[in-house]
């Protein structure tokens, strides 16, 4: 008897089910894009079957919709459904306009996930395709999440602002140090490893002046993901304690002059300096304020900053609110307040109602630790 062929017949998608795919292929352009976003693309045939996925892979390369549609034919895309977890852009810039691309094509429609917010782009990109009788669909059920793969370049966009995360390794109980200062190591080297993965994301990492002082620490990229890239260093030092001495410490051995930051006070009288200075005004507390450090830090191109500590650096970044992000790594080990510093020590509220609330919490494990990380 003659055996009968098999054929798989590929399932359709649902757009929700496409644009879920397009974030996780945006992912992988985490910590190479920037001062781009970070954006995913998938394309459905007519029967809304998936026959091609794409991601803007780099700064100064094809964006993600260029990523998936280059090796399809007209065929192929006759009648086509793109999903973009981004507007399609509308202005030439190191690369041709999507929207402009698309319109060309016999795409029967574009859904994405959320505007962008460029005033180049900003509503112009969806005007192009339905000019070009293409139907454009808004997905707002999944609004949140393409909004949370692109919240560094949106909050650029919005605020003119660097995005602001703090990553943190504490101890159950909150510690992230002894008195002492001594620090290594309460997380374990599976956390060590992914906290680096996450310091390529960001384009400099900043520490305040007492982490320089008593841990001595590199603050470069050490992850094979991001070989040979290199990231700037910020310094909160307000008096300038640290102008005169720095080259005895790793930070000048590892990172380019031009890379390594001091923030210090607007009022500072420290004369002519060959260090880079950011200054900044002081609150009525006495801190540097945060917000405008922020600003500035964009206005330098800078346009996202992983803080590592200390305890009084995390403290005046949570009671002004100045982050946006929280990676928090926690060891199954507790430490004890009395001899331990908390990542919270002068952070504090007068009444439960004052406290500070968090959303979007994710949870895994890495190694024996637990990593957590939450939006403002």
């Amino acid at each position: 008897p003659t055996k009968k062929r098999c054929y798989i017949i590929p399932s359709k998608l649902t757009l929700e089910q496409a644009m879920k795919r397009a974030i996780e292929e945006g992912e992988k352009g985490f910590g190479f894009v920037s001062p781009n976003p970070q954006v995913g693309c998938v394309v459905l045939n007519a029967q809304q079957q998936l026959i091609s996925v794409g991601y803007h892979e780099k700064y100064g390369g094809p964006h993600a919709e260029v990523n998936a549609l280059k090796n399809l034919t007209e065929d192929q895309l006759r009648g086509a459904h793109v999903v973009v977890t981004l507007e399609p852009c509308a202005h030439h810039g190191k690369t041709p306009a999507c929207a402009e691309m698309l319109a060309k094509l016999p795409i029967a429609s574009v859904t994405y996930g959320v505007q962008d917010p460029n005033p180049l782009v900003e509503g112009k990109g969806i005007s192009i395709l339905k000019k070009a009788g293409i139907e454009v669909f808004h997905l707002d059920t999944y609004q949140e999440k393409c909004e949370e793969l692109a919240e560094i370049f949106l909050r650029n966009m919005r605020e003119k602002k660097a995005f602001v995360a703090l990553k943190i390794a504490s101890s159950l109980d909150g510690q992230i140090a002894l008195q002492t200062g001594e620090s290594q190591w309460i997380t374990g080297e599976e956390s060590r490893e992914f906290s680096h993965m996450l310091r390529g994301g960001y384009d400099a990492i900043l520490v305040g002046r007492n982490t320089v002082f008593i841990d001595d620490p590199m603050l470069n990229i050490r992850h094979p993901r991001y070989q040979g890239k290199k990231n700037k260093v910020i310094v909160l030092d307000p008096e300038g304690r640290l102008l005169k001495n720095i080259d005895q410490y790793q930070i000048a051995e590892v990172h380019d002059p031009e890379d390594v930051i001091f923030v210090v006070r607007d009022d500072l009288k420290i004369g002519a300096s060959d260090r880079n200075l950011i200054p900044v005004s002081v609150l009525p507390t006495g801190s540097l304020n945060l917000d405008e450090l922020s600003r500035k830090l964009y206005e330098q191109k800078i346009n996202s900053l992983f803080v590592e500590g200390g305890a009084q650096t995390y403290s005046e970044f949570i009671s002004q609110k100045a982050f946006q992000r929280l990676y928090l790594f926690q060891a199954p080990v507790i430490i004890g307040s009395k001899n331990g510093r908390s990542w919270s020590e002068s952070f504090s509220v007068k009444k439960l109602k004052e406290k500070l609330h968090l959303k979007n919490l994710r949870s895994l494990r890495v190694g024996e630790d637990i990593f957590i990380t939450s939006k403002i």
